[in-house]
């Protein structure tokens, strides 16, 4: 009998890019599921199999004009499977808690949901918000860092990623990144997130401002923003 010791990420994170090159697939959700399966199991196949899913969510997202695009190995459509796409499979595929999803997020993605957190704890979890205004919150209780230099389209990616992930609820529907102005009924899972959050960001001082300074600064707008 031989016994092999589990797949390391950056074992997994090569056998991927074999498999499926460095361009149809974005590198950091490469990064993302080698460093999900390392931590869980270390099978490979686990990380093919995910990895697979999140290729189909993403041809199931695409139009027929961005197929043909992509059949003809247009640049402008690589990489063509993204983190959200990956972060769908893997919330399918691989449960997780919800202070184990918030650990692996990029930092601007942890100020907005501590943002949002907040904010939902303020006006109430059906109270509607532009990602406009979201921004701005962020900027001013950050004080400028990280988040200043994020424009709207990256912050609605972000939020996206955070829909796609379980730690935000969008109450009108589904969310489109796209909408030139979009809007956002923050539908935060409060008792699971809050408390995930106080287990791991809120133990962290910068993040521990953040929201305090939401409390403190940010009342209730008499009308939807």
């Amino acid at each position: 009998e031989l016994v092999f010791s589990t797949y390391k990420e950056h074992d997994i994170l090569a056998i991927l890019e074999q498999r499926l090159g460095k361009y149809v697939v974005d590198h950091k959700a490469l990064q993302l599921i080698s460093r999900r399966v390392a931590a869980s199991t270390g099978d490979a196949r686990r990380a093919l199999e995910i990895t697979s899913n999140a290729v189909g969510k993403c041809l199931d997202s695409l139009t027929d004009e961005e197929l043909q695009k992509e059949v003809n190995y247009d640049d402008e459509c690589m990489p063509l499977v993204k983190l959200p796409h990956m972060m769908r499979a893997i919330r399918e595929g691989m449960p997780m808690r919800h202070a184990d999803v918030i650990s692996g997020l990029p930092q601007a993605a942890k100020v907005i949901l501590c943002i949002a957190v907040s904010v939902s704890q303020v006006w109430g979890p059906t109270a509607e918000i532009s990602v406009s205004t979201l921004k701005k919150f962020c900027v001013e209780a950050s004080h400028h860092s990280l988040m200043d230099d994020l424009g709207i389209g990256h912050i609605m990616s972000l939020v996206e990623m955070l829909i796609d992930s379980g730690l935000l609820l969008s109450h009108s529907g589904q969310f489109n990144p796209y909408d030139s102005n979009p809007k956002l009924r923050i539908g935060v899972q409060l008792d699971d997130v809050e408390i995930a959050l106080e287990e791991s960001l809120l133990k962290q001082g910068f993040y521990r401002a953040l929201v305090d300074y939401v409390r403190r600064e940010c009342p209730r707008p008499s009308s939807p923003n």
